[in-house]
């Protein structure tokens, strides 16, 4: 018979913090041992709570965890890190909602993927050191829809495969993403959007240099396109729009991509 230890120490990241019962906060949290959990903090809505600096929004920190009937509680923390520019920029706080959203529902409970929690680490400290908010984004969800799997086709057409070569092609996360001209010139897809090449190019560059967010250049209206693009991406996969690009609109205003005129 194994033996499981009834407290458990979890590198974590907060990914959602909400009001619990009366005194208490339920967190989500992205751990490195554990996956995604919910866990409980008692008493943390009590400012003066030893508890309570752990629960903010892009916490790092290492959790010792009891377990519970219905969640686990929180029983001590260890303070790593912040994301400070959370709590000062609007823009940031919701690409972090963004992120968050997606991997609060995409990500299976319980299941550890150390690389994921790594990256989203990282990713976390970069968009602290002042990294522009909307390459952050962008970066974070390609590379998310690489992790899961879902990553679609960028310079290559879904259909035939060949390379793209014109200046502007097709996208339609409902038939794997790029379109070359000849394929999506006979095809008649309610979510199909022209697109530029260079916007997918850049999209190709980040998945395999992320660290290249810093220093990536493109118009602003090819990453305003971009994040149309991921956006269209993950509402396909997940079956739903994300609660959180509303705030984000409000904040950006990103335009959408222009739609292919029908034929």
């Amino acid at each position: 018979m194994l033996f499981t230890p009834r407290i458990t120490k979890v590198h974590a990241i907060v990914l959602r913090a909400m009001a619990w019962r009366e005194k208490d906060r339920l967190l989500v949290l992205l751990t490195r041992e554990r996956g995604r959990i919910f866990v409980i903090a008692q008493g943390a809505q009590r400012p003066q709570n030893r508890l309570a600096p752990f629960t903010q929004t892009g916490v790092l920190a290492t959790f010792w965890l009891a377990r519970g009937r219905e969640f686990d509680r929180v029983t001590d923390g260890r303070w790593e890190g912040i994301v400070e520019r959370l709590r000062e920029d609007v823009a940031a706080l919701a690409a972090f909602g963004i992120v968050a959203e997606v991997l609060e529902t995409a990500t299976p409970a319980e299941m550890a993927e150390a690389p994921l929690f790594e990256e989203v680490r990282e990713a976390s400290l970069a968009l602290g050191s002042g990294v522009p908010v909307h390459k952050w984004l962008t970066t974070l969800l390609v590379r998310l829809l690489w992790h899961f799997g879902w990553l679609p086709h960028l310079l290559t057409c879904s259909v035939c495969g060949e390379p793209l070569r014109e200046q502007e092609a097709l996208f339609a996360p409902s038939v794997g993403g790029s379109l070359c001209v000849r394929c999506g010139a006979g095809r008649s897809l309610p979510d199909a959007q022209r697109v530029a090449v260079a916007t997918l190019q850049g999209l190709e560059a980040l998945v395999r240099q992320p660290k290249l967010m810093t220093t990536l250049h493109l118009r602003p209206a090819l990453w305003e396109q971009a994040l149309s693009l991921l956006r269209m991406a993950w509402c396909y996969h997940l079956e739903s729009d994300l609660r959180a690009w509303r705030v984000w609109g409000q904040c950006r205003k990103v335009r959408p991509v222009t739609p292919l005129p029908r034929r």
